[in-house]
């Protein structure tokens, strides 16, 4: 993202109509004045909920929430990656992408840490086969020799310096050390990262060698050694065997998230190709958002020991706020002391899916995980369940999903649903626009000017100065499109990445029910109320001033002022 500058992102945007580009992989028909609406290609529906907006250049899901301008759309629908879609859409309008200097550097060096990384693969290869040892060890696993070259398996020999003597001189030493295949001595020097380990070459979703895990040959710590994070690889963002699961899957029904590679690598073996894995950290919101794109059910897989369960409740709590209607989520506790490979080699492929098949849904462990931490026999502790429950279930997007999950929670909490409405309406609302001194004024107009930039140009006083929070925010947006032909679509890119994000994305989202013809009214009317709060305020301050001390000559003139032109 950083090699391309955001001003040519912009004037992508300009360039791209979003009707167009939507209508011609999801057909739209037209409602009503300039929205499109279709039946939603990110979730199964009957009734066309998918709204597209040409005056917003914005799209928005009704049922399962899905939005976005048409960067967001092609990323989702292609499932491609940001720098991806911008080169699609840039063929597309026949534009030439910018590089930046800096970028262009960092870009040509990636490269070259791939080139690199693809022949210490090579080199591991080799040793591997060349080592009695680490092919005995192999075969003990279970692991084929043709599964072993498809996952381009090798192993690390033994010694401090094989790969700063293969591949180290004056001009690789230092992308040796930034791909972090070498480690720099204190007293000076180098030596490998990597000794006497089975080596499992990490792929980015493209097939790019970016890392490496290690697995121990005998016993020792740690058992698992992965690379460190590097320009070319992050953990949080990346999963072992999605490549080989994107290659053996035309379309992925599913994925499971297992626990290691020897796991990915067993089911794979057995026919069941669609298993990844995280490498040495938790399942993060990253991860899961990119597997969303090529998949609507996701499995999580765990042994049955409390450990495994207390892992099951971390993932739980990274995917509750991403969960949506349309995708699905469950949860696989393997017997006692097994995991996948081990498990697999025991049972056929038929009998651990039939496990999966009978994993228990996203709200079933969510329950039930919450009732072993309450005494529900007591009023207390349905007290406690319930806000337990319902701090979870206040993350979750409007949906039918959230709706259906409200309504468990009352019948196992033996509570009216009505009492978990409000607090769940509430709990939707940002603080920024829920500050006791009214919000009102700020959030309408900040509202309708992510809906319609072109209000701007329609207020020709200076904005009033106020200690509010979100009010500075208003103030940026207002000045962008006072100075800049925006749209909805720009906005929401403009603040791609950003704290506010949400926020601006929920303003794009609410509906409102002021006809076409008083949107201006409106807005210039919260504007005015903004303007009549910052000299309350002012005229408060100098009032309560004055009754402490005497006021400047200053202070006074303009106190005066304030008081015989206030509005009202």
């Amino acid at each position: 993202m950083e090699q391309i500058p955001r001003e040519f992102i912009q004037q992508l945007l300009e360039r791209v109509e979003i009707v167009d580009l939507i209508d011609a992989r999801v057909p739209l028909r037209k409602k009503s004045g300039n929205n499109y609406f279709a039946c939603c290609p990110f979730h199964n529906e009957k009734s066309a909920s998918f709204s597209v907006s040409q005056n917003k250049q914005f799209y928005h899901c009704f049922g399962c929430g899905a939005h976005g301008n048409a960067i967001d759309f092609l990323m989702n629908h292609e499932h491609l990656t940001f720098p991806e879609t911008i080169e699609s859409l840039a063929k597309l309008t026949g534009m030439e992408i910018p590089r930046e200097k800096k970028s262009a550097h960092k870009s040509i060096s990636h490269q070259s840490l791939y080139d690199l990384l693809t022949q210490i693969t090579q080199f591991y290869q080799t040793q591997l086969r060349q080592s009695p040892i680490a092919i005995q060890y192999l075969k003990k696993r279970g692991i084929s020799g043709e599964i072993a070259k498809e996952f381009c398996l090798g192993y690390a020999p033994p010694g401090w310096d094989n790969i700063r003597q293969t591949f180290g001189n004056a001009t690789t030493l230092q992308p040796l050390l930034d791909c972090g295949m070498l480690i720099k001595k204190e007293e000076g020097g180098y030596y490998d990262r990597f000794r006497e380990r089975i080596m499992f070459p990490i792929h980015d979703k493209r097939g790019r060698i970016i890392g490496f895990g290690g697995r121990i040959l005998e016993t020792g710590e740690p058992k698992y050694l992965n690379s460190p994070e590097t320009p070319v690889f992050q953990k949080g963002h990346e999963l072992y065997g999605l490549y080989y699961a994107l290659r053996a899957n035309r379309q992925l029904t599913r994925v499971i998230i297992v626990e290691g590679y020897m796991d990915v690598i067993a089911l794979f073996q057995q026919g069941i190709t669609y298993a990844v894995a995280t490498m040495g950290t938790a399942t993060t919101a990253n991860h899961l958002q990119r597997l969303f794109r090529h998949t609507s059910e996701i499995i999580f897989c765990f042994d049955g020991d409390q450990a495994g369960r207390t892992a099951g409740w971390r993932a739980l709590q990274q995917v509750f706020p991403l969960m949506r209607d349309g995708i699905q989520v469950r949860f696989l506790f393997l017997p006692d002391g097994e995991d996948p490979d081990s498990l697999i080699r025991k049972e056929s492929k038929e009998q651990f899916e039939q496990r999966i098949q009978q994993a228990v849904s996203l709200s079933h462990f969510f329950f039930q995980a919450l009732a072993n931490q309450t005494d529900l026999t007591h009023m207390d502790g349905r007290a406690r369940y319930v806000k337990l429950a319902n701090d979870f279930i206040h993350q979750l997007p409007d949906s039918f999903f959230k709706k259906m999950m409200q309504e468990e929670l009352s019948k196992k909490a033996g509570i009216h649903l009505d009492s978990l409405q409000p607090r769940a309406h509430t709990k939707t609302l940002n603080p920024v626009l829920t500050k006791a001194k009214p919000p009102s004024p700020l959030r309408l107009a900040m509202m309708l000017l992510v809906q319609y930039p072109e209000l701007a140009q329609c207020y020709h006083e200076p904005l009033p100065q106020l200690e509010l929070k979100g009010f500075d925010l208003f103030c940026e947006l207002f000045n962008l499109a006072k100075q800049h032909r925006l749209t909805t679509g720009s906005i929401l890119e403009h603040w791609r990445g950003r704290e506010e994000e949400k926020l601006i994305v929920k303003l794009a989202q609410l509906e409102h029910m002021i006809p076409q013809g008083g949107v201006e009214n409106e807005f210039l009317g919260a504007l005015k109320q903004l303007n009549k709060l910052a000299q309350t305020l002012i005229i408060e301050r100098l009032l309560a001033k004055a009754s402490q001390q005497e006021l400047s000559s200053e202070e006074k003139s303009h106190l005066n002022q304030l008081i015989s032109t206030k509005i009202v």
